[in-house]
């Protein structure tokens, strides 16, 4: 009897620490992924409020996920670390680069990742994005709001209450574009033909390479109209919009077209943009079930 009783005790033994290899790693299979946010970051308070609104939105539609950041702008990390600041947004969110945020995936033991690319287009900071070592990790990824040719139409109809569609208000959309690299600036083209094909005295307009503003200021004052709405076609409402945009200086947009001009708030903190990102994202989270 007594060997009988040794053999069940070691059976036993056996079957526990089986049993929580398996559920250890069944835990790591079903958990819900983290969504590491990818941005360019903001210095700016005001780009900052619009980022913390985005990260709000994300709180809200997936609850229950680890929800972190990752900047790819590193002058704008560095540029905050020298200001003493280490967090951003209501919940405290630490400030660090993209790779720094990856890093720190893998020494917390986190497998399951959805990167979101929170920018505009297919641009420089995308492939930054995109070429980030991710090692270790089974990623998904979560694109750019004009990834797909079909989001210019969305992102329209998303900003469709900022246009005034008027002979009387021209509406210019501002995004930054790449003098550098004109081929990143192509969905931004493709923007321009869509709003001038469908809104009267509509437009884009970039700080860098083409659709330039100069062209858009002679149409527009050759039209006869009367005011301005700019409409913020970046995620933040930061240095180039307070001041190339909207700044009293001789060569900011506003100052040189002349005319009274007002200005919508960065995409991150508008509901309709923010909700393509969540169904991108969405999409991207389905993938580990």
């Amino acid at each position: 009897m007594k060997k009988i009783s040794m053999l069940m005790v070691f059976a036993l033994i056996a079957l526990v620490l089986f049993s929580g290899c398996v559920s250890t790693k069944g835990a790591g299979v079903n958990e819900k992924p983290v969504i590491l946010i990818a941005a360019f970051g903001s210095s700016y308070e005001s780009g900052q409020a619009n980022l913390n609104d985005f990260d709000k939105a994300v709180m809200e539609a997936f609850p229950g996920h680890d929800v972190r950041w990752g900047f790819t702008a590193s002058f704008i990390v560095n540029k905050l670390r020298e200001e003493g600041v280490d967090e951003v947004f209501d919940r405290k969110v630490k400030v660090q680069t993209l790779d720094e945020a990856l890093d720190g995936l893998r020494e917390d033991g986190i497998r399951n990742v959805v990167i979101q690319s929170l920018h505009l287009m297919v641009g420089a900071e995308f492939r930054q994005v995109m070429a980030a070592d991710t090692s270790g990790l089974n990623v998904k990824y979560s694109y750019p709001l004009l990834f797909h040719s079909e989001n210019i139409q969305n992102a329209v109809a998303a900003l469709e209450q900022e246009i005034a569609d008027s002979d009387e208000i021209a509406t210019v959309f501002c995004a930054h574009g790449n003098e550098a690299h004109p081929e990143y600036n192509a969905e931004l083209e493709q923007l321009d033909s869509y709003l001038r094909d469908n809104y009267k005295n509509t437009y884009v307009a970039v700080m860098e390479g083409n659709p330039e503003f100069g062209p858009v200021k002679d149409t527009i004052l050759a039209n006869g109209t009367e005011k301005v709405k700019f409409v913020t076609f970046m995620l933040t409402y930061g240095d180039h919009m307070s001041n190339d945009v909207m700044g009293d200086e001789e060569d900011s947009m506003k100052t040189q077209i002349g005319l009274p001009a007002e200005c919508c708030n960065g995409l991150a903190s508008l509901q309709p943009v923010q909700d393509i990102f969540i169904i991108s994202i969405k999409a991207a989270v389905g993938k580990f079930i």
